[in-house]
């Protein structure tokens, strides 16, 4: 797969923003995708789009459609993520909330088909960790057809569907089954280096009370602490609406401290979809490339579009001092690379989004 170079230094106005805040993000997403902004909020007074996600766990989908939103607004376009929305069904049949699982049944006697009735189809749903138990694909598209009938018609980004390679045909013909007949639709491919996704998993911490995540190395709160017992720097939550604002400790997720190792095969199975969906005809693909050879990052790149990399050390008085440096990695051919923070990977999509909907 042959992923292009974005060079956002053609769209440069001179001036540095701060693409950690949102109101940072709003002037750096209005001054490089100018009016490109209002052409796509006009299109979809009348029009939508929908756009499949695919990329390996823990690219940051969800992350880059969120400030999709903030460009966009929520009266226009949502975000589907197919996970919450079977976690959110799962947890629905576990509660004894007999009005919504009612409903449930009753929208599934009327919208679903498939090779095994409803109920044995979320009966597999609500077994799916056991026996490797799998979630049969019509009940997944029935759930999702009752997800968007909810939001009504707004641009979608899609996030899990397709998710294995027999999926891949019904994505393909997804927007006819949900009566967005006459509106584009386009794979998204996020191209991600293994040494990144390691990364984010190994220093990925979250809050035990607000359920906020955060990365040790590439995204920490603001308050940094040091355990004299354990010898190591941790977070403490900054979330203002936590109970646990500036005193609660965040915790490692179970099992990444493993790192890629824990998901090897999912990590495999997505990079084999990516090259199916990369090479299928007729839709046409959104692609984002997630590292840069360092050495010629200067002709693409601004300087603060660079992730960087915190590193913590002490003062004399103890006090922690969190320092900022690029971070270089080594990219999946071994090549010394930096990545970008999530807001320039959003302009880079929105520009080929824009040229898909309004060439």
């Amino acid at each position: 797969m042959n992923f292009p170079f974005f060079n956002t230094k053609e769209l440069s106005t001179g001036k540095t923003y701060t693409l950690t805040t949102s109101a940072g993000r709003r002037e750096y997403f209005s001054d490089k995708l100018g009016s490109k902004i209002d052409e796509v909020k006009e299109y979809l007074e009348h029009n939508s789009f929908i756009g499949y996600m695919l990329a390996k766990k823990m690219a940051g989908k969800g992350t880059y459609a969120k400030m999709i939103e903030e460009i966009l607004g929520s009266d226009r376009f949502v975000h589907i993520s197919v996970g919450d929305v079977v976690r959110d069904v799962h947890n629905m049949l576990e509660s004894d909330n007999t009005g919504e699982i009612r409903a449930l049944k009753d929208y599934l006697a009327s919208n679903y088909r498939g090779f095994m009735s409803s109920d044995d189809a979320l009966y597999a749903l609500t077994s799916r960790t056991q026996d490797k138990v799998s979630v049969p694909t019509e009940l997944i598209l029935t759930l999702l057809k009752r997800e968007i009938d909810k939001v009504g018609k707004k641009a979608l980004f899609i996030d899990g569907l397709p998710r294995s390679l027999d999926q891949l045909s019904y994505s393909l013909y997804f927007r006819d089954l949900i009566n967005y007949r006459s509106d584009p639709d386009f794979f998204i491919l996020i191209d991600v280096p293994m040494e990144v996704i390691n990364t984010r998993m190994t220093g990925r911490l979250i809050c035990p009370i607000c359920k906020t995540s955060r990365n040790i190395v590439t995204n920490p709160t603001k308050f940094v602490q040091y355990d004299n017992s354990t010898d190591e720097y941790y977070l403490v939550c900054d979330n203002e609406k936590c109970l646990g604002y500036g005193k609660e400790r965040y915790v490692r997720k179970e099992g990444d401290d493993q790192g890629i190792k824990s998901i090897e095969k999912r990590l495999n199975d997505d990079g084999e979809l990516m090259k199916m969906a990369f090479n299928l005809a007729g839709i046409p693909k959104v692609l984002i490339r997630s590292s840069y050879p360092v050495d010629t990052s200067g002709d693409y790149l601004e300087n603060f579009e660079i992730q960087p990399k915190f590193v913590y050390s002490r003062g004399e008085n103890g006090e922690v001092i969190i320092s900022e440096v690029p971070w270089m990695f080594k990219d999946d051919d071994g090549v010394e690379s930096y990545t970008v923070l999530a807001a320039t990977y959003v302009v880079n999509m929105f520009n080929q989004i824009h040229h898909i909907l309004l060439r």
